[in-house]
């Protein structure tokens, strides 16, 4: 599996773990967690985007 691919999964996998903390939350402190960890996602996505990128650049070939 390449890396860009493990990025993506992580930045899905951060949302589900976001709204999982805060729907299940009882105490704010949870749900604070919750939005901590959704603010993950956005990072996971562009980093995998640019690693996404330089490979394709790299296959890429000029005429």
């Amino acid at each position: 599996m390449k890396a860009h691919n493990i990025l993506y999964l992580l930045g899905f996998g951060s949302i589900i773990l976001s709204a999982s903390q805060y729907f299940q939350s009882d105490t704010s402190d949870k749900e604070r967690d919750g939005l901590f960890i959704g603010h993950w996602a956005p990072t996971f996505f562009i980093l995998g985007k640019i690693l996404e990128d330089k490979e394709n650049a790299g296959r890429k070939v000029t005429d």
